[in-house]
């Protein structure tokens, strides 16, 4: 049985790669030239950019298929990185939003990122910038962008590179956002997260003090997180990144040796409250469960009374 899983596993993953590559095989193969390119106005680096575009409150999830095509050649299959990326993977484009009734991508996808909002789907998709074919009912236009929209209430905008696609009453706010230039301050938090990714989760705003609590506190510590993975070649050691910006004077420190169960750790603390930590370890379990240091510092406010009283002492 377990035997038939890792073919079955084996047989998924085969079957994304291959849908990664779709577009440029089929062109070669039929000896034409490379998928036609849709218009763009607006084109945005990565989802480091992606982000300003995206109303808050969402749980972001990041791939990356050319890493995790890289990570396959290196590791194989059955590499336990290449499976948790190969997993998140399937489950977030298994949706109704992607269904090929409604659209259709020609050339392969890069990266892409997942924001959900209790259950409605947001998608940044890199396709190359390939042309895309949906079904819509109507679009309507804001500002300098087009949405398109199906009678299944799925929202396109098709302007925007990476393309953008999801539940349509958060589609047009993202084109409302794009035309607004709009630029959020937790976008700088992810420019201090240097490298490359294979799969990654953050969170900002309300929502973030939800996903990181200490044990000594119910109150919210940060207003950003972002987790990652990713595999260092150069010393073949796995990697999970950790940001965060904290709202109270807390930051990440030291850990003592001999509670630290993974090979490599370090940090940096920066002065406007966010701090990066760094794990690595040649086990992928243990990384999974490695976290960094954290330690506040928490200030009481004295009452004028009790200042009176120790005065008089």
């Amino acid at each position: 049985m377990a035997r038939k899983l890792e073919r079955r596993s084996a047989r998924i993953l085969a079957l994304i790669l291959a849908f990664i590559m779709l577009g440029s095989v089929f062109a070669y193969m039929f000896g034409g030239s490379p998928p036609e390119k849709r218009e763009v106005r607006l084109h945005l680096e990565d989802f480091r950019d992606w982000i300003n575009l995206a109303p808050e409150g969402g749980l972001f999830y990041y791939f990356n298929f050319t890493e995790l095509k890289n990570l396959v050649k290196k590791l194989g299959v059955k590499d336990p990185l290449v499976n948790l990326t190969d997993t998140g993977a399937i489950n977030a484009l298994n949706s109704n939003y992607l269904s090929a009734n409604i659209v259709q991508l020609t050339g392969g996808i890069n990266e892409f990122m997942l924001a959900e909002y209790g259950g409605y789907p947001l998608y940044f998709i890199d396709d190359n910038n390939s042309k895309v074919y949906f079904v819509k009912e109507s679009d309507y236009e804001f500002g300098n962008f087009k949405v398109q929209v199906s009678k299944y209430g799925v929202g396109m905008i098709s302007e925007i590179s990476p393309l953008v696609i999801g539940y349509a009453p958060i589609v047009v706010e993202v084109a409302k956002n794009a035309n607004e230039n709009r630029k959020i301050e937790y976008a700088q938090y992810l420019s201090k997260l240097n490298g490359t990714f294979v799969f990654a989760f953050l969170v900002y705003g309300d929502v973030a003090g939800n996903v990181l609590k200490l044990n000594q506190t119910n109150g919210s510590i940060v207003d950003f997180f972002f987790q990652g993975f990713r595999y260092n070649f150069s010393s073949a050691q796995y990697e999970k990144v950790w940001g965060a910006h904290f709202i109270q004077n807390y930051f990440f420190t030291e850990i003592n040796e001999t509670e630290k169960d993974f090979e490599y750790y370090y940090f940096e603390n920066f002065e406007d409250g966010f701090s990066v930590a760094v794990m690595g370890d040649k086990n992928f379990t243990k990384l999974l469960e490695a976290r960094p240091n954290v330690m506040g510092v928490l200030i009481k406010e004295v009452e004028s009374s009790e200042l009176t009283n120790t005065s008089k002492s």
